[in-house]
């Protein structure tokens, strides 16, 4: 059985975590396919938004701490295996196309910080969230200590990682964590219908206004606004941004081409 499905459908390529006997538990085996499956949604031109979400009972239940597929004792093994891990969470941060994460179920550890990285996260009332890292005697991994910070402030990220709390998903949208609650069952769904959505968008411009959002927690706003100068003297170039003023001007919905 694969540890990765993958499937491209009219523009949204849509990454299935597949080791549902295991919660999705990461291991070495599923941490490379991701790597190399999120590196085929950035490099493949036919991709136009990207859709994450695990088989099973669960989206992803963190590190697999039965079996990671490593000598957790050996350091260099360890970092060998994050590094690995790391590929597919600066591709998924930094492609310049939507990324939306549909949760279920389990979304603790890695699995939680694995849905962080994505641009836009769904879940169902079944979800739950957890940087349950302390409990095992473990720090944050694939990016916790970066994104949660900025998403819920430092005290806010300071209690979640120090005790592990579990939030619910009425909870982590109260805390801004994530974007919408659907109705069990339905999240992957609704995760489809809004990277459909996102695919037949301006391409170009979602992508130029991602890269600059994620400068904004490091640079000034003289920074961002030379950046905004700059992206849109590009995007005024496209034909989208034609097609989308000759849509205003004719009152009628625009159709982009993602160029």
């Amino acid at each position: 059985m694969q540890v990765i499905n993958t499937f491209l459908n009219e523009g949204v390529f849509e990454i299935e975590l597949n080791r549902p006997n295991q919660l999705n538990a990461l291991n070495l085996e599923l941490i490379t396919a991701l790597a190399d499956a999120v590196r085929e949604a950035k490099q493949n031109p036919a991709v136009r938004s990207v859709l994450l979400y695990g088989n099973g009972r669960g989206f992803c239940a963190g590190g697999d701490l039965k079996d990671f597929g490593i000598d957790p004792s050996n350091p260099i093994e360890v970092k060998e295996f994050l590094q690995k891990a790391h590929e597919a969470i600066i591709d998924l941060y930094h492609m310049e196309k939507p990324v939306i994460a549909a949760v279920h179920g389990s979304a603790v550890g890695a699995g939680c910080n694995l849905a962080f990285a994505c641009d836009l996260i769904v879940a169902d009332e079944s979800a739950v969230f957890s940087e349950i890292f302390a409990k095992v005697g473990a720090i944050p991994d694939l990016g916790g200590l970066y994104f949660l910070p900025q998403k819920v402030g430092m005290h806010r990220a300071a209690e979640l990682v120090f005790t592990g709390k579990i939030l619910n998903a009425e909870t982590a949208f109260h805390y801004g964590l994530i974007n919408e609650v659907v109705a069990n069952g339905k999240v992957i769904e609704k995760g489809r219908e809004l990277a459909q959505q996102l695919a037949n968008g301006p391409m170009k411009a979602l992508g130029m206004a991602k890269r600059i959002m994620h400068q904004a927690s490091h640079a000034t706003l003289e920074e961002i606004l030379e950046l905004e100068a700059y992206g849109q003297s590009l995007i005024f170039q496209t034909r989208d941004f034609s097609e989308g003023r000759r849509a205003f001007a004719e009152k009628r919905e625009a159709r982009f081409q993602g160029y």
